[in-house]
């Protein structure tokens, strides 16, 4: 009898949560960060895994970090392997949040999907934020969406649950509405954010540096946690790329007993590449 209450109850809280998580209307982040992941070079991002700025990052209360570079330096592949790193290191203890920010992706360029994505991670995540998430789903109803002040105001709630906070969000020059206030752009968001100066909260952000994101971000965190992604910190990724694609890659198959010939093509691709 009580294994078949339970087995009722769980039902009940399954259909909940699809009911909640379908009102959420979220997208999956998970899609752009696996798109990443297969771009990946192996071994490519060490030099930022293994740097002060990073370690500090994940251990200083209320911490931020900007990346920014020129299209095509790997920001998107670089924020990837960050959160690879986060999901195997992190304590249990720890919630790790990510978002894309994406031109192809009409819902992945809106702050508000942001929010709604950030929620939703949290909502499975947290059991703490689920009956902050589970109160305002009560309050509209399946057939009323909520406000954007109502969903930032659910973001902060949720997000002080939590015991520690890791948010990576990714290329937020590919976001649509950089603009407005607190509860509708995202750069005022994000001073807002800061402003609030949660110490379980660990915020790191990646762009090309746009002026209004510059603006902003050199008021609120500091230009000591801000780090240019120039081609003398990405030139080892870069020339590693190129050294495994000349010596495996079947388009290069024909210099492979000629060495001199390889070095040649290596230096030049990696001196015209630029830092992308």
């Amino acid at each position: 009898m009580e294994e078949s209450k339970f087995t009722i109850n769980k039902l009940d809280r399954d259909n909940h949560q699809r009911a909640v998580v379908e009102w959420l209307s979220a997208p999956d982040p998970s899609i752009n960060h696996n798109k990443a992941l297969r771009q990946r070079h192996k071994g490519s991002g060490s030099w930022f895994l293994q740097s002060k700025a990073f370690t500090e990052w994940k251990t200083c209360p209320n911490s931020s970090l900007w990346l920014h570079g020129i299209p095509g330096c790997g920001k998107t592949i670089l924020s990837s392997i960050i959160i690879e790193n986060l999901s195997e290191t992190i304590p249990p203890s720890h919630t790790l949040l990510y978002f894309y920010f994406d031109f192809n992706d009409i819902e992945k360029q809106s702050f508000e999907y942001m929010l709604r994505s950030l929620i939703n991670q949290l909502y499975y995540k947290l059991e703490r934020a689920q009956e902050e998430v589970d109160l305002l789903f009560s309050s509209y109803g399946k057939l009323r969406q909520p406000t954007p002040k109502s969903l930032c105001d659910l973001f902060l709630r949720s997000i002080k649950q939590a015991d520690r906070a890791l948010i990576v969000i990714d290329a937020l020059d590919e976001c649509k509405n950089r603009k407005g206030d607190e509860t509708e752009g995202l750069l005022s968001w994000i001073r807002h954010f800061q402003e609030l100066r949660l110490n379980n909260v660990h915020l790191l952000v990646t762009s090309r540096p746009e002026q209004d994101i510059r603006t902003t971000l050199e008021t609120q965190i500091g230009k000591e946690n801000i780090i240019s992604l120039q081609s003398n910190l990405v030139s080892q990724d870069i020339h590693d790329y190129i050294h495994a694609s000349v010596r495996e890659y079947e388009g290069f198959k024909r210099w492979r007993g000629r060495p001199e010939v390889q070095d040649e093509i290596e230096n030049q691709l990696a001196e015209k590449a630029n830092g992308m």
